[in-house]
């Protein structure tokens, strides 16, 4: 019903106020402009009268609308009156089905509008007025106020507010619409049905969890457009996505200019090896873009592009230290994929890159040792020497915080140009030979918005030439401003708390926003470079495997869209039959897609259902003559067409007949679900009388039929379908038996030899007959002398064993139920792995599973060896194997003893080797299914497994240069190896000279303190698991060691124990065969935080020299530790010494450096004295919230 339309409409009434008052500004935040400017008053004669629940303005055209008012006077489910304002499109009429339509469906109108209820006469002085905004479409028409006014106040006058607007039943209502213009096309817009690709022409990706940061990047390489252009170019045509890092890049850069939905990036992350734990973890932009650079440039070696990225991303920097006073510069040029630009107590760019270049003078107890001049006072720098063509710029937003132990975010306003001259940065000498500015313009700005814990990732990009930007948004794309890009993403100042608790909540809002949204990454273009750079990318560039890739996916997913859409048009038919059942092996009667252990691998194409696709509209009879065509079974045969339905148990077996009383109803009224007003998919199986058992054996025995074996064919089956007539009289071709007392029962042949489990038949079956009844058809049927056992198949991995006593009906044996047996007193295959028996078979169908093995590409101990072996390839097995079976598979392929095999289970957190006595099982995902395909890797070893499970796994730390950073090794030694054999070893895998190798420091550690140092002689028998093994090179450690223990390096005749630096002897001593002493003291460092027994960190030995003040002490300990100076000068150093009344903590942080210059620990301090060292852990065990990031493949 249209609602009804009263009173009139004319120019707007004087409210006595200006347009400013009525219509305010909307504020600089709204970067927009007036396109339109109107209003109009609705006259309604008598208020009393409007007793209808809804009524409508006459229309008043304002811009390119018309306009009216929707009034309930009654209120809108509420006792206050509800009004809206309704802008009016261009309408027409559709020529083919006569309805009135949008001439653009699409369009819109973002308006500022007020609504003024005025009394007639009083205007000026007696009004209500609202005021709000919205963005009107098709599909969101009307905006208004649910509760304008309460209906007493507007209808009777009081004191206290205005009210009483009613003149005589009369009343004014005003609007007045501001249009306003929406430069970025989504001025208000809720998003609701969004299309990117239409508004735009570009489109996002999905976000698997916590993935945004991994596409703002993705979106920022895009379009870079020649980049896109040399991956493209990196031969991909014989990998797979979902293990090719490159082939995966290059189908998401291709789905990104063909596509017209987003993407997911599922298959990107499954081709680095993550899991679903990574795709939820947030991780960093910088982090991510500097592996997965590495892993391109990795891949295009030794092709066409080989060092191209290097062209575009590498730019180079010169490191120098230049004497002041004499002629002496040492200097270092380095390449660059990146620079980390300094943000905080910075204004903007410009300062970060003159912080980047200071230099920093090298005087006073810094002095730089010159080679030739000895300490000099000398000038510390970098300069730029190039720039790439394409400048990632990342900005330190975030910095570990030492007084709370966390990472936390900067997100003081930070500015950066749309333009920079990046000239005054470079190598003058550089400059002179090419002067002139280098000229960078932005194009890509990558913004976090939250803080460390939580928070988004999106981009802000300029596409191309044009000067125009947009905002990539997960899967959400559209056009911003330039503020927008510039000053919504440069953070923002922390305010004073006074100021910050006078906001209203709205501005808290605003101002917290601004304050946690900011610029995290930029992207500078060359400007000389930017028509290179932004070069069109064409179908052309795109490798054609690719292409044929993905524009047929592209086309299958259309297809199964619109199928979606039209399926309430069509219903699906799955018809199975007799030619499905004997190519068959796996539970059921006949392949369902819908099972977990269902994979299209595993059957072949004869054993799966024909899908029929019929208008919902087709009667039953339709149905039967298609199914009789497919199969080709001549239409006058006597068929009958059961019904299949899940079971209880989440089988499919047979249900019921379709009864012939249904032929002429549609198949939309015959199959429609009451309860969901839908048409099922419907499973069908024709049952052909002229293939049941027992009337195959009547035809076998008359000799008219040769089964050998009782193995029906294809050929055999097209026979009887086509010729029954011929074969056996008319009157002798069987029909349906209709009996109730029947059963269709299903019979499935375990074949020992040939290791297979097919159908064999189906058979009517009395109730009242013994099940030896149809064991001994189906002997004569295959010809076996002995008496055939029945396990009855219940569901996937329950069969029970039927006794052939029992009539059908006591074993409960009723149509769609399945029957197996295997065949009596075959040989077994001389093949591996062989099932033996039915139960065994069954098992294996059960919990088959796919494996996936790869050789391993980086050995993982020293007892592998390297081989002809495959590379790859891949085998079903069950997942109860044991790592025996497992092994004499592998061993098939590689040609390699199974007990020399090593085999690793590989999962996105790393590779686990499998144990000689485990069990498949232990190694895969619990709820395993047949689509899943896990990874393995193996190895060839020079003994075998058990022998190597033998060996003592023993890691080792190596520390080259600081006591921060370090490599991991891992050995297998046998209990009785010995430190120097170690150490041999240890070699074998460093290479290291030999001088090194007598020059190396072996030490303990257990909880984090100093445990002991290891002799030569020594074994390592003693070292527990929970005990780190450490190694440097420290020679004058070593020899102090030594020294304490009264050896030196000549004593190799003398029997060496572990040093377990318990004695506390002068080191001032004279060695033992009279090589001078070193002068000198050990004493133990130690690292904890805040509390000395919260240690943390490596703990080691430090050498104490006669006469060196503290403030050199402090500057070798620095030296030796290798932390940078700014974060080293943050370490609050204490000492624990010896003292005649015991032992004394003593904080060094109170001294000034005078008292510290006369401080000598040496004269303090004995030997295995302590030196602790308070500052958090730099390698503390990471949260799963800072997991590290990887691409595996």
């Amino acid at each position: 019903m249209n609602d009804e339309i009263t009173g009139t409409v004319g120019e707007a009434v004087d409210l006595g106020k200006t347009a400013q008052n009525l219509l305010p500004p909307m504020g600089e935040k709204l970067e927009t402009e007036p396109e339109v400017e109107g209003g109009f008053t609705w006259h309604i004669d008598d208020w009393f009268k409007l007793t209808e629940d809804k009524y409508v303005s006459p229309r008043f055209k304002i811009g390119d609308f018309e306009w009216d008012i929707l009034l309930f006077p009654q209120g809108n489910h509420s006792k206050s009156l509800a009004i809206y304002l309704e802008p009016h499109a261009e309408e027409k009429v559709n020529e083919e089905t006569g309805e009135i339509e949008y001439v653009d469906p699409d369009w819109y109108c973002c308006a500022q509008f007020t609504i003024a209820l005025s009394k007639p006469g009083d205007d000026r002085k007696l009004h209500v007025i609202n005021s709000s905004h919205h963005r009107f479409n098709a599909i969101d028409t009307d905006w208004g106020f649910a509760s304008f006014i309460d209906l007493n106040q507007l209808k009777y006058p009081t004191k206290s507010r205005i009210s009483g607007l009613l003149n005589q039943g009369q009343l004014n209502v005003s609007v007045f619409v501001r249009i306003l213009k929406d430069p970025t096309g989504v001025l208000w817009h809720n998003f609701i049905n969004y299309d990117s690709k239409k508004m735009t022409g570009y489109v996002g990706f999905r976000n698997q969890g916590a993935t945004c940061y991994l596409n703002s990047l993705l979106q920022s390489y895009f379009f870079t457009k020649y980049f896109r252009k040399l991956v493209y170019q990196i031969p991909t045509s014989q990998e797979n996505p979902n293990d090719s890092v490159v082939l995966a890049l290059q189908r998401a850069f291709y789905q990104l200019q063909v596509s017209q939905y987003p993407l997911d990036t599922m298959e990107l992350t499954r081709s680095f090896g993550w899991d679903n734990v990574e795709a939820f973890t947030q991780h960093d932009v910088q982090e991510l873009n500097r592996i997965l650079m590495d892993r391109l440039e990795t891949r295009m070696k030794g092709t066409t592009v080989e060092n191209k990225l290097n062209e575009i991303f590498v730019g180079k920097m010169k490191s120098f230290i230049k004497c002041v006073n004499v002629d002496y510069e040492s200097a270092r040029t380095e390449d660059f994929w990146d620079i980390q630009m300094n943000v905080k107590n910075l204004k903007g760019l410009k300062d970060s890159f003159e912080n980047y270049i200071e230099v920093e003078l090298m005087d006073g107890e810094n002095q730089y040792a010159a080679q030739d001049y000895g300490l000099q006072d000398a000038k510390k720098g970098v300069v730029f020497e190039s720039f790439p063509a394409v400048l990632h710029l990342q900005l330190k937003r975030f910095e570990y915080d030492f007084n709370y132990d966390q990472l936390v975010k900067i997100n003081d306003r930070y500015e950066f140009p749309e333009k920079i001259d990046l000239s005054p940065y470079m190598d003058k000498d550089i400059l002179k030979a090419n002067p002139g500015p280098r000229w960078y313009e932005l194009h890509g700005v990558l913004v976090h918005t939250g803080d460390i814990s939580t928070g988004h990732y999106y981009a802000l990009i300029k596409p191309g030439l044009e000067d125009q930007w947009y905002r990539f948004d997960d899967e959400r794309v559209w056009k911003v401003s330039k503020k927008q890009v510039f000053d919504e993403n440069f953070g923002f100042d922390r305010l004073p708390d006074d100021k910050i608790r006078t906001m209203t909540r709205e501005q808290y809002q605003e101002y917290f926003i601004a304050r946690h949204t900011s610029a995290y990454m930029l992207v500078y273009l060359r400007e000389d470079k930017k028509d290179q750079i932004l070069q069109p990318v064409t179908s052309e560039d795109v490798p054609e495997h690719v292409v044929t890739s993905v524009d047929k996916e592209n086309r299958e997913r259309e297809l199964k869209e619109r199928e979606i859409k039209e399926a309430h048009l069509y219903t699906t038919i799955r018809v199975s039959s007799m030619s499905n059942f004997i190519h068959y092996q796996g539970f059921e009667t006949f392949p369902n897609g819908k099972s977990s252990l269902f994979s299209p691998e595993l059957n072949s194409e004869k054993s799966m259902p024909i899908n029929l696709k019929l208008p919902s509209k087709s009667s039953v009879r339709d149905l039967y003559k298609n199914v009789k065509e497919c199969l080709n079974i001549p239409l006058d045969r006597d068929v009958r067409f059961w019904k299949m339905e899940y079971r209880r148990n989440g089988t499919m077996r047979l249900d019921e007949p379709l009864s012939t009383s249904l032929s002429d109803q549609t198949l939309e009224k015959a199959l429609q679900d009451e309860s969901t007003r839908k048409i099922p998919t419907l499973n069908i199986f024709v049952e052909e009388p002229y293939l049941d058992l027992a009337f195959l054996l009547r035809l076998q025995k008359s000799g008219l039929l040769d089964i050998e074996g009782g193995s029906m064919t294809d050929e055999l089956i097209q026979n009887l379908r086509n010729n029954i007539g011929t074969i056996v009289l008319p009157d002798e071709v069987p029909k349906i038996l209709d009996n109730a007392n029947h059963q269709l029962l299903f019979v499935k042949k375990f074949d020992p030899q040939a290791q297979t489990l097919k159908g064999i038949a189906y058979c009517a079956v009395s109730q009242l007959d013994e099940v030896s009844a149809l064991s001994k058809m189906i002997g004569e049927f295959i010809g076996a002398k002995e008496q055939i056992e029945f396990f009855e198949e219940l569901q996937p991995g329950t069969i029970e064993p039927i006794s052939l006593k029992d009539k059908f009906y006591a074993a409960e044996l009723c149509s769609g139920d399945i029957l197996s047996f295997q065949v009596p007193n075959v040989p077994l295959p001389d093949s591996f792995p062989v099932y033996k028996t039915l139960e065994e078979f069954y098992q294996y169908l059960r919990h088959r599973i796919k494996l996936r093995f790869t050789k391993s590409q980086e050995p993982t101990e020293e007892y592998v060896l390297n081989n002809d072996s495959p590379d790859n390839f891949e085998f079903w097995i069950s997942a109860h194997a044991a790592y025996a079976d497992v092994a004499k598979v592998v061993s098939q392929f590689t040609e390699v003893q199974p007990e020399y095999l090593k085999i690793f289970a590989v999962y996105a957190n790393g590779k686990f080797p499998m144990k000689s006595d485990s069990f498949l099982g232990d190694y895969i995902l619990k709820d395993f299914n047949c689509e899943l395909t896990p990874s393995f890797e193996y190895e060839v070893l020079s003994m075998p497994l058990k022998e190597l499970e033998q060996l003592k796994s023993m890691k080792f730390y190596w520390l080259k240069d600081s006591y921060i950073h370090y490599q991991s090794y891992e050995f297998k030694v046998t209990n009785n190896c010995t430190v120097g054999e170690f150490l041999e070893k240890i070699q074998a895998k460093i290479g290291f000279s030999d001088e090194d190798k007598g020059n190396i420091l072996l030490w303990t550690n257990y909880n984090f303190h100093f445990n002991g140092v290891l002799s030569a002689n020594s074994t390592l028998k003693s070292i527990g698991k929970s005990v780190f093994l450490f190694g440097r090179i420290l020679p004058e450690e070593l020899a102090l060691v030594k020294q304490l223990d009264g050896m030196n390096e000549g004593d190799d005749d003398e029997e060496e124990e572990d040093i377990s630096m318990e004695d506390e002897e002068d080191l001032a001593m004279t060695a033992r065969n009279g090589i001078p002493k070193i002068e000198g003291r050990l004493v133990m460092v130690v690292q904890y935080f805040k509390d000395p027994e919260n240690r943390h960190g490596i703990s080691f030995l430090f050498n104490l020299v006669p006469g060196e003040t503290f403030l050199k002490t402090r500057a070798r300990l620095h030296e030796k530790f290798g932390l940078g100076q700014k974060e080293f000068s943050k370490i609050k150093l204490r000492i624990w010494y010896t003292t005649p009344n015991g032992h004394s903590f003593r904080s060094l942080q109170d001294y000034t450096d005078e008292e510290l210059d006369k401080l000598i620990l040496y004269n303090i301090m004995s030997n295995l004295d302590c030196i602790y060292m308070d500052h958090p852990d730099r390698l503390r065990t990471q949260s799963s919230h800072d997991r590290p990031m990887f691409i595996k493949n």
